[in-house]
């Protein structure tokens, strides 16, 4: 098996541990209100951008084929505002790190629906990493942030981001990259209009933000686009099961960010996931 979709899918976790540590300042500052509407807008426009570009055949797929990769849309882009909306009654980390487990589902049902079978090395790779993901969200110290309400939307985030991988992975294999990315556009800023008229928009600040917020916020949001739209082409490429697991790992790189940038310390449990996770994503490697 090429690992071609290894590439990609490291390129997304990289995109999207910077983007979801610069989250940090930008959402205190912005509000979850004007993150999840410029999240959403922004992956929108990018991925109708990208489905314009590349070369696309006849949209000759059934209803249910279209349906799909427009259900993918919207659960994704619904995934930023449960991410963002969890942010205002818990903490980053918390909410991220719950959120970023939804690969777990993405293997449990690519293996149960879609016929991918995994070997005995890459089982224990995903373990590895799902442990990653356990060890990180796990933290005693800060009991505070467990807030109902925050892991009710973590768990949402969790659920709509794990179908989102199964239902890419089925939409890119009938529709192909170009037509899946521009009902994927019009997927995600149906969603962002829905949550305008809902929420509203931006409201205005006696403070305003700085520059240098607004240009963390752009960063933020323009991280999650690009990944995002990396992460297609890793399903494209590679099978759902390991795909996932890999991308799921993005808060690894928010904690070092954290500890490099924010003065965190970096404690046992962060070592350790570290650790599982360099040994997963080798284990996850093996042809």
């Amino acid at each position: 098996m090429s690992l071609e979709w290894l590439a990609w899918a490291l390129g997304a976790t990289v995109l999207w541990g910077l983007g979801t540590f610069a989250a940090k300042p930008s959402t205190g500052r912005l509000g979850s209100r004007t993150m999840g509407l410029g999240a959403t807008l922004v992956e929108g426009i990018a991925f109708g951008l990208v489905g314009l570009l590349l070369p696309r055949g006849p949209l000759l797929a059934d209803a249910g084929t279209i349906l799909t990769a427009i259900a993918a849309g919207a659960l994704g882009a619904t995934g930023y505002l449960f991410f963002y909306e969890g942010m205002r009654v818990g903490s980053v980390g918390l909410v991220g790190t719950i959120s970023a487990a939804g690969p777990m589902l993405t293997v449990v049902l690519s293996v149960a629906f879609l016929g991918e079978v995994l070997g005995a090395y890459q089982v224990l790779g995903i373990v590895l990493i799902m442990l990653c993901i356990v060890l990180l969200a796990y933290d005693p110290r800060h009991r505070d942030a467990s807030r109902r309400a925050a892991i009710l939307l973590s768990l949402a985030g969790f659920f709509v981001w794990g179908l989102w991988g199964v239902l890419i992975k089925t939409s890119v294999q009938d529709l192909g990259q170009g037509n899946m990315d521009l009902l994927l556009g019009v997927a995600y800023l149906g969603v962002a209009a829905a949550y305008a008229i809902v929420r509203g928009g931006p409201t205005p600040s006696q403070d305003p933000p700085s520059r240098r917020i607004w240009t963390l916020g752009l960063f933020v949001f323009l991280s999650g686009a690009i990944g995002a739209i990396g992460l297609t082409v890793a399903y494209d490429l590679g099978p759902a099961s390991l795909v996932g697991p890999v991308s799921g790992t993005y808060p690894v790189i928010a904690t070092l960010g954290a500890a490099a940038f924010l003065k965190e310390k970096l404690t046992y449990r962060v070592v350790a996931s570290l650790v599982a996770f360099t040994i997963g994503i080798v284990l996850v490697s093996v042809v």
